[in-house]
């Protein structure tokens, strides 16, 4: 059960995830928190901390191949994942691209610090 998961934060919203994050200040903070959207294409918001800053990246279900992508659509090597925990799983070991969504840097960093409210 999604629920019981130490890394999911439910119907948290956008700023109460950003909060918790910055409160626990450590690089590779995260969680998975239902999208303020909540539409069926992008049910998930992964937040991850980095040097201060909270980046929000959106999770997509992927209706035909049952699976889980992250970021926005259009990419051309896009990575499927069966599960939430397989996300986690991978972005511990492989590291996670996060790009700033007003200078567009990249910076890369790993999942080490779950968080729940």
């Amino acid at each position: 059960m999604l629920q019981e998961k130490e890394w999911f934060a439910g119907n948290c919203n956008r700023k109460t995830a950003e909060d918790l994050l910055l409160q626990i200040n450590k690089d590779g903070a995260f969680l998975i928190r239902r999208s303020s959207a909540q539409n069926a294409r992008q049910p998930y918001t992964l937040a991850v901390l980095y040097r201060q800053k909270v980046y929000n990246i959106p999770i997509r279900f992927l209706e035909e191949t049952r699976g889980y992508a992250l970021g926005k659509e259009g990419k051309k090597n896009e990575e499927i994942f069966s599960s939430l925990q397989e996300i986690i799983s991978h972005h511990k070991n492989n590291q996670l691209l996060l790009i700033d969504s007003k200078s567009q840097a990249k910076h890369t960093t790993y999942l080490t610090h779950p968080a729940h409210p």
